[in-house]
């Protein structure tokens, strides 16, 4: 089975679940495909042993038990290997014995005298200990568990495609943002962090904040790579298993997604546990407790209370310097860590952070520093961050620094990419070449002053000095050739679009009542609730007057104050912005993906009967008539504020081609025009930007005398 047709299993999966009153946003049907996924593939898991054993007439004792095998609850087979419907469950039975039976069993794996913590039946008793079955609907249940029983995990190239559509599954669930972006760190990054590290067959690789355990994953696939497969022997593929990697996790979510990751890409073994790393008082950690290689991107932003401080000797609430002093504590001698931080841990210089950093300096060398470009985490966070490098060899002496900068600003829809730190990876394996760029430099520790560690490039000192004014009227007289050739551009589209748009003779007019099955405002919370690590709250400046979402500002609230009715949003849902000064009223945006978030009362969510009308041309209809002024005119204002409610938008009369298929083709146009539309955008900013630099150019040739 190709990777596009287990995507598409997959995709199946998502939208049956999507439908189900249980699941809610990406996180919950991520969760949930999980333990069904990971029933499937222990099961097959368990028949390849007992065939193995059978053919070297060995015994094979299974760990489940018959009735609980996949085999028998979930898709039992008739005598010509198809579903059995007599006994196949479904509905209210089958929800039922998932509920009463199933889970219970599959939970008291760790209560019933197993206490091996690497045995097979303790780490699935561990899995379930966190787990709900959410499905509401059996009949749902049915559905999702006849497309997994089409998946083969006994075919090693069917398993690795999985595992790559899983990992795409957290992705989005990483995007998602909210609370779920905390268990996803761009693969770019860890890829990054672990070919420099370096790990090697025999040295534990720790991670005390797993999420969904890309770390402990790359770290696998790195030791695994063809090259270095072939030569290892027993013992040494048995120690990659049992006794490599290790980690916590404090979320019973992202330890589910963590440890079934993991699993599907091949470590059977891992040695991750569900606990709050920052419980374990570092003063008890000893040489035995140690790790050869850390690497983490531990949660920033968040507070601990006072009694888990007293587990730290430098006393802190914020969780990144707790977690780097545990990081600290943690490292074996010669030992090597990579760690994400945010741009606060470097430069803020108060007692804390200071001291957390004196001792990283003097006990520790600090030899590399990767500042990171903005918008790495977004929409999760728009932090900016850097990865620190050192190891347990002595003090510090120098830091090379590198700072990664991208040739476009990254956004959600342009990520960093591993092309993007190539030329980081090859300069920190040749030290001999560093510091020839602009975007590398050493500074010796005696430099620092007050512990001040932040990426300051020496490099771009001399970015402002002023270009010859004739070389920037030829930038401008460049970007006006631009500007030309894009307006010629739009002119022949919009041509062809009018011929166009006269085919569409079956053009029908109707209440946008007509065409919605849902139509909801969102719900009010005042700032007293507002909290740093809470549930994002969607609010006006989310969306643009272009139609997109914005997530430069996140309002995060307290989870208690959410109204769960109201608190996901679904892709192709329709955000109308019904508040707001006269003029944004009207702004309206199409949900790309689904997202765990809240929306404010001055937000609607519109869901609309997609049969009638495509939701993306509803949204660009929606915006036009923002850009005429309609919603203006018939807005309800007062002062400061203006409003349209459910009734006057509902009786809004819009026109549309009676055949959607028709409808997307008119929204394939408003893509392209909208494409070269942005293009004369960046050019005429350019443009703008190189007057005012002419200007400030010919200003300073004239007080130096050379005009």
């Amino acid at each position: 089975m190709s990777i596009k047709e287990i995507q598409n299993k997959i995709n199946r999966i998502t939208d049956i679940l999507r439908r189900d009153d249980g699941i809610n946003g990406a996180m919950g049907y991520t969760e949930q495909i999980s333990w069904v996924l990971f029933l499937k593939f222990f099961d097959d898991y368990e028949e390849n042993k007992y065939d193995s054993a059978e053919l070297n007439n060995q015994k094979y004792e299974f760990i489940i038990s018959p009735q609980f095998r996949w085999s028998q609850w979930a898709c039992p087979k008739d005598s010509d290997g198809k579903l059995d419907k007599k006994r196949a469950m479904t509905g209210t039975d089958l929800n039922e014995f998932v509920n009463n039976d199933l889970f219970p069993y599959l939970k008291d794996f760790t209560k019933s005298g197993i206490h091996d913590p690497k045995s097979a039946k303790y780490k699935i008793g561990a899995i379930f200990d966190w787990l709900e079955n959410k499905i509401a609907s059996g009949h749902t249940l049915r559905e999702v568990l006849d497309i997994v029983d089409s998946l083969d995990f006994q075919s090693q190239d069917e398993l690795f495609e999985l595992s790559q559509v899983y990992e795409s599954l957290l992705k989005g669930m990483g995007s998602d943002g909210g609370n779920s972006g905390e268990f996803y760190t761009p693969r770019a990054i860890i890829k990054t962090m672990v070919d420099v590290v370096e790990p090697q067959v025999g040295q534990s690789i720790y991670d005390g904040a797993v999420g969904s355990a890309g770390f402990l994953v790359e770290g696998f696939d790195f030791l695994m790579q063809k090259g270095k497969l072939k030569n290892y022997n027993t013992t040494q593929l048995k120690t990659i298993q049992e006794d490599t990697f290790y980690g916590y996790e404090k979320t019973s979510l992202g330890y589910v997604m963590g440890m079934m990751n993991m699993i599907l890409h091949g470590i059977e073994s891992p040695n991750v546990f569900k606990e709050n790393t920052l419980t374990a008082n570092i003063r008890d950690i000893q040489e035995k407790d140690r790790h050869d290689i850390i690497l983490a991107n531990p949660p920033f932003g968040g507070k601990e209370k006072s009694q888990v401080q007293q587990n730290f000797p430098i006393k802190t609430s914020a969780t990144e310097l707790l977690f780097l002093q545990h990081f600290m504590k943690m490292l074996k001698l010669n030992g090597k860590a990579a760690i994400v931080v945010p741009e606060g841990v470097l430069f803020q210089t108060n007692a804390a952070y200071a001291k957390v950093k004196e001792d990283l300096l003097q006990h520790f060398n600090l030899h590399t520093i990767l500042s990171l470009p903005s918008g790495v985490f977004l929409p999760y966070s728009g932090v900016k961050t850097n990865v620190v490098f050192f190891d347990r060899k002595g003090a510090t002496s120098e830091i090379w620094y590198y700072e990664v900068e991208p040739p476009h600003q990254l956004t959600k829809n342009k990520p960093l990419l591993i092309e993007h730190m190539k030329e980081f990876i090859r300069l920190y394996k040749n030290p001999n070449e560093r510091n020839q760029g602009i975007d590398n430099w050493t500074v010796e520790v005696n430099e620092i002053k007050n512990f001040d560690l932040s990426a300051q490039n020496p490099n771009k000192a001399n970015n402002n000095e002023h270009k010859d004014p004739v070389e920037i009227l030829e930038l401008i007289k460049k970007s006006n050739e631009h500007i030309v050739s894009g307006i010629s551009e739009i002119e022949h589209l919009f041509n062809g679009f009018e011929n166009e748009i006269n085919n569409y003779s079956n053009i029908v007019e109707d209440k946008i009542g007509n065409l919605i099955s849902e139509m909801v405002s969102g719900f009010a919370c005042n700032k007293s609730n507002e909290k740093a690590d809470g549930h994002v709250h969607l609010r006006t400046h989310n969306i643009d007057l272009t139609g997109e979402l914005n997530f430069s500002l996140m309002i995060r609230i307290n989870p208690k104050k959410v109204d769960q009715k109201k608190s996901s949003l679904r892709k192709n849902d329709i955000l109308f912005n019904n508040t707001n000064s006269k003029e944004l009223v009207g702004k309206s945006v199409l949900v790309d993906k689904d997202y765990n978030y809240g929306f404010s009362n001055h937000l609607t969510r519109i869901r609309v009967k997609e049969e009638i009308i495509n939701p993306e041309y509803l949204v660009n209809y929606l915006l036009n008539l923002h850009q005429q002024g309609y919603f203006l005119r018939i807005c309800k204002k007062w002062i400061g504020q203006a409003g349209v409610n459910s009734s006057m938008l509902k009786a809004t009369m819009i026109k549309f081609p009676v055949k959607v298929v028709d409808q997307e083709k008119i929204n394939e146009k408003v893509r392209l025009f909208n494409s070269r539309f942005k293009i004369l955008m960046k050019e005429t900013e350019l443009n703008l930007k190189n007057l005012e630099k002419m200007k400030s150019s010919l200003l300073d040739k004239a007080c130096s005398g050379d005009l």
